[in-house]
């Protein structure tokens, strides 16, 4: 074998040239659509970081919105419960004073027939009860008397309806 067989002639010397220039730009093709994709994914990738950054402060920010209206809340809830609290205590004062009220009710009829004997003893004075005396009379007679009429009024059929109000002049300070 000779060198002239494997020598190269000018033609195919020519053609592997052309295709190593061929080549030579595909690769600087290929490197510049490298080069821009690689810039395309650092610009991407932080535009992706920018917008991270944001939705993280948006989520924080309406965490804390979230937290000053639950404190918020909490407070109106503690204001309900205080206003609850007066208000029970209130409720349960009335009832006490609705308690004293139907209680001194039971004893209005016997009260009234006290007074009514009171007054008819203050009407009759001195002079009546030792005329009664003096007629034959007897001081606990008169007396018995009055104590069952008293009677008499409180097993009445009107003494069991215990309606009556009590004006604000006429309770007595038992606010």
């Amino acid at each position: 074998m000779t060198a002239e067989m494997f020598s190269p002639t000018r033609t195919s010397i020519k053609e592997a040239n052309e295709h190593l220039q061929q080549l030579y730009g595909r690769v600087t093709e290929l490197e510049k659509t490298v080069q821009e994709q690689a810039e395309s994914l650092i610009k991407k990738d932080e535009q992706m970081q920018t917008r991270l950054k944001e939705v993280s402060q948006e989520k924080d920010s309406e965490i804390a919105e979230l937290r000053r209206s639950l404190e918020a809340s909490e407070a109106h809830v503690q204001k309900l419960v205080a206003s609850l609290k007066e208000r029970d205590a209130s409720m349960q004062h009335l009832q006490h004073k609705c308690q004293l009220l139907e209680d001194i009710s039971q004893y209005k009829p016997m009260l009234e027939g006290l007074l009514a004997r009171v007054v008819e003893a203050d009407q009759m004075g001195d002079s009546d009860y030792n005329r009664r005396v003096s007629n034959g009379g007897t001081p606990n007679s008169h007396h018995t008397q009055m104590y069952q009429n008293s009677m008499e009024m409180d097993n009445s059929p009107s003494s069991s309806n215990r309606h009556f109000s009590i004006s604000e002049e006429e309770d007595g300070g038992l606010t």
